[in-house]
C-alpha cells in the first residue's frame, strides 16, 4: 500500500506522525511525508522520505496576535459546549482555524498535484493539517487524522466548533471538486481513554511512542536508567522532600516549550525547589542558557514530578512514565490538558492567567507553585493516579495494531467505533 503523510510543521506535529509512519514501513508498505520545504530536513532526520508540499508565508508560522493576548481562564469542557464560551474567546478559535485554512490554501495546489502523480491509497494527516483532507478528498481516498495528545478533538475547521465549514475551508474543498462536509473517516488518538473529552468522531485509540532520532547520537543521560523508559518509569519514592544536599536527591523536570521561557512565577518555584534541596532538571526554553537535559521521555523515569506548559506531548510522555505533572497553562488547549490531568488526580493544574506577571508579585505566585510542586512530591494519591494512568496509557494498542487496521478494507475500517 501507498501512504502519504502531510504536516505543516515539524516539532510535535511531525513527532505525532513518525511512530505509524515507521510502522507503515516496517510492515512493507511505501510511505511519503509531504511538507513545506522548511520541514523536509526534519522528515529525513526522522528516516522518512520527504516530498514538498509548497511554502508556508512566514507570518502563518507563528500564531494569530489575537491568540497570542488571549488571557484568562477558559471553561473546563470548553470543546463540547462551546455555547459557554464568550464572543472573545470564540473569536480567538476563530482566528486559529482561519490561519489553519490559509496554511491549507498554501499547501494544497502542491500537495494535491503530488498526490495524483504518486497515486496513494490513504492520506494521514496531523489533525491540524487540512490540506490532506483536501488530498485525499481530491483523490477519492480515504483520509486519517492524527491528534498529537489534546484530550479533545478540537474541530476549529467549523464555525463556533460544531457548525457548517469555515467558508474559506469550505471554498478550498470546492476549488478542488470535494464537498467541504468531507471529513477524516478515522481519527487515531494517542490520549488515554480518562483524560479524553467523548466526542461524536470516530476514534481509533493508539499508544503514545516517545519520539527517538536514528541519525542523533545516544543521549549519555546521568538519569537514565539501564533498564529503558518504560520499565523504569514509575518506582518513585514516597519519602519527603529532602532538606538539602545528599547523595540521592530528589529530583523533578521542569520543560517548557514557550520560546520566551517560562514565566516569572514558575522561575522563583524552582528556585524555591532548588533552595530545599531538590534537583531540578531543564528542558526546552527552561534551561534558560544551561545545556538541555536532553529528551523528556528520557529524563522522566528518574524524577517524581514534572513541571511543564500542558502540551499534548509532555502531557502524554508523563502519562507513559507514570510521573506527577504541576501543569502551568497559558494557552486555552494547554488549560484543557491540565484541567483533565487533574481530574484523573494524577497532577495539578494552575492557569498561567492566574499569575501576575509583575516583579512585585512573582515571588508569591512562585511559593504557591512552590508548595502545589511540593504536594505533588509529599503526597502518595498523585503516585497512585499517576500509575494507574500509566497503565492505562500503555495498555493501548500500538503503532503496528493501528497499520492492521488501517490496511484493511475500507468498509472495514469505516466500522470503527465511535467511542472507546
Amino acid at each position: 500500500m501507498r501512504v502519504l503523510f502531510t504536516t505543516w510543521a515539524p516539532g510535535g506535529h511531525l513527532v505525532a506522525l513518525v511512530p505509524l509512519a515507521r510502522a507503515f514501513l516496517a510492515a512493507g508498505h511505501q510511505v511519503r511525508v509531504a511538507v513545506p520545504g522548511g520541514c523536509a530536513a526534519a522528515v529525513a532526520r526522522a528516516g522518512l522520505m520527504p516530498v514538498p508540499a509548497g511554502v508556508l508565508p512566514r507570518a502563518l508560522g507563528l500564531p494569530p496576535a489575537v491568540a497570542r493576548r488571549s488571557r484568562g481562564i477558559w471553561p473546563a469542557d470548553w470543546p463540547v459546549r462551546p455555547g459557554v464560551l464568550g464572543p472573545e474567546q470564540h473569536g480567538v478559535l476563530r482566528a486559529l482555524g482561519d490561519r489553519r485554512v490559509a496554511i491549507a490554501e498554501a499547501m494544497a495546489q502542491g500537495l494535491v498535484a503530488y498526490a495524483r502523480c504518486w497515486q496513494p491509497e490513504l492520506v494521514v494527516h496531523d489533525a491540524s493539517t487540512y490540506a490532506g483532507t483536501v488530498a485525499a478528498a481530491a483523490l477519492g481516498v480515504p483520509a486519517v487524522g492524527q491528534l498529537w495528545g489534546s484530550t479533545a478533538l478540537l474541530r476549529l475547521d467549523r464555525q463556533r466548533l460544531d457548525g457548517p465549514p469555515l467558508p474559506g475551508y469550505a471554498r478550498l474543498m470546492r476549488r478542488y471538486g470535494a464537498d467541504p462536509a468531507r471529513e477524516p473517516e478515522l481519527w487515531l488518538d494517542p490520549c488515554p481513554p480518562s483524560l479524553a473529552l467523548p466526542s461524536p468522531e470516530r476514534r481509533l485509540p493508539v499508544r503514545f511512542v516517545p519520539y527517538e532520532s536514528p541519525y542523533e547520537p545516544p543521549y549519555g543521560m546521568p538519569y537514565e536508567s539501564p533498564h529503558g523508559a518504560y520499565e523504569a518509569a514509575g518506582e518513585p519514592s514516597y519519602d519527603s522532600v529532602r532538606q538539602g544536599p545528599g547523595p540521592a536527591p530528589t529530583r523533578i523536570c521542569a520543560a517548557w516549550e514557550d520560546p520566551a521561557g517560562p514565566p516569572a512565577a514558575v522561575r522563583a518555584a524552582l528556585r524555591a525547589a532548588e533552595a530545599r534541596g531538590v534537583e531540578v532538571v531543564r528542558l526546552g526554553t527552561a534551561a534558560e542558557g544551561r545545556p538541555p537535559a536532553g529528551p523528556l521521555h528520557r529524563v522522566l523515569p528518574g524524577c517524581r514530578a514534572v513541571l511543564h506548559q500542558g502540551g499534548g506531548a509532555a502531557v502524554l510522555a508523563a502519562a507513559v512514565a507514570g510521573v506527577p505533572q504541576l501543569i502551568v497553562a497559558p494557552r486555552p488547549e494547554q488549560q484543557l490538558n491540565g484541567a483533565r490531568v487533574a481530574l484523573t488526580g494524577a497532577g495539578a493544574h494552575t492557569p498561567a492567567g492566574l499569575l501576575d506577571g509583575s516583579p512585585r508579585t512573582a515571588r508569591a505566585a512562585g511559593v504557591q507553585l512552590a508548595r502545589d510542586l511540593f504536594a505533588l512530591l509529599e503526597q502518595p494519591s498523585y503516585v497512585v493516579a499517576a500509575r494507574a494512568l500509566r497503565e492505562e496509557a500503555r495498555s493501548m494498542p500500538g503503532p503496528e495494531a493501528a497499520v492492521v487496521r488501517l490496511t484493511a478494507r475500507p468498509e472495514d475500517t469505516r466500522k470503527a467505533p465511535h467511542t472507546w
